[in-house]
């Protein structure tokens, strides 16, 4: 093996050490999940698809002014 092999080999090594202690270390952090945070998130993607709904009914209703100032630009 030569030199430089050798080089990229411990570079190499040194690397993947750094990269599998810091999925470990992050796995660990990872905080647990509880049916209280779970049903926390449920409610809270419920109230944003509400939310979304509402905007989209905003804007593709014809009596907003919105719609009417795009017309108007466009003809």
């Amino acid at each position: 093996m030569n030199p430089f092999e050798l080089a990229f080999a411990i570079v190499f090594m040194v690397l993947a050490y750094k990269l599998a202690s810091r999925m470990l270390q992050n796995r660990a952090s990872r905080p647990t999940e509880t049916p209280e945070a779970n049903a926390d998130l449920i409610r809270q993607i419920a109230d944003l698809e509400e939310r979304v709904r509402v905007l989209e009914r905003i804007v593709t209703d014809d009596r907003t002014d919105l719609r009417k100032q795009f017309n108007e630009l466009g003809g």
